[in-house]
């Protein structure tokens, strides 16, 4: 008997059979289809909720080369009280996941970095904090804001002691040789000591030295010492950031 003639008879037979024979059918004809639409209409409604639950960032530092010694919970607490954050409604972020050591390319430090552009590229990034190398090595990328667009009047003169520079001068004399095709890196310039703007053409400050942010310190280390602050260029919450700063550097802010 043709196989559509055998449905058809099947068909025919259910319809006075008992309600048991009839799910039975059902199970061995459909639940495979049901299976799956209730996956996908699972997996959407997932989705569907994630989206609309999920709260944005009202702060987000990356941590290079940071470990986190204590929970940073409440450092967080303390902040968004301080900054009138509301953690129902935003998050705040300290992600110490990225390790870059750019002395032996790892496989950690190879995805650190990469996470890092990332980040910087996505706009996800307020701040990063990250030793003194780092912050460096990333600076002469023209990766970084100037710090005074970012602080205030009284912020800047305030901080202007722990600042950070690099040498714009040095910058863009590496930048023109690199059109050159047999340039040689080898011979780029040294970087000056970034302590040291007096020894600099063009200084241009873009970081603020952690030496004195004790709170901080009582949450996160820095493994390789020498802390500083750097805000990136493509920052979302720069109005943030400076909240941020006076939290860790004025005594009175985090208690």
């Amino acid at each position: 008997m043709p196989v559509m003639d055998e449905f058809k008879e099947e068909r025919e037979a259910l319809k006075h059979g008992t309600p048991k024979q009839k799910f039975a059918y059902f199970l061995d004809y459909y639940k495979w289809h049901v299976v799956a639409a209730l996956a996908i209409t699972g997996f959407a409604g997932s989705l569907i909720y994630q989206a609309v639950t999920r709260k944005e960032d009202a702060f987000f530092a990356a941590m290079v080369n940071i470990y986190e010694m204590a929970s940073s919970e409440e450092h967080i607490r303390n902040f968004a009280e301080y900054a009138g954050i509301d953690l129902d409604e935003y998050n705040v972020v300290f992600d110490t996941s990225i390790h870059i050591d750019n002395s032996s390319m790892t496989q950690d430090t190879i995805a650190s970095t990469q996470k890092l552009m990332v980040f910087i590229a996505a706009s996800e990034l307020d701040v990063i904090m990250a030793d003194e190398a780092v912050i460096d090595q990333y600076a002469y990328n023209d990766s970084f804001y100037d710090i005074r667009d970012v602080l205030t009047d009284e912020q800047i003169q305030k901080y202007e002691p722990c600042f950070f520079y690099m040498d714009q001068a040095v910058a863009e004399a590496v930048s023109a040789a690199q059109d050159d095709p047999d340039y040689d890196y080898s011979q780029a310039p040294a970087h000056p000591d970034p302590r040291k703007p007096e020894m600099m053409e063009k200084p241009v400050p873009v970081g603020i030295y952690l030496d004195n942010a004790d709170s901080l310190k009582e949450v996160f280390y820095f493994l390789n010492g020498d802390g500083v602050l750097a805000v990136p260029a493509t920052s979302p919450n720069l109005e943030t950031v400076p909240k941020y700063v006076d939290f860790i550097l004025e005594p009175q802010a985090a208690q």
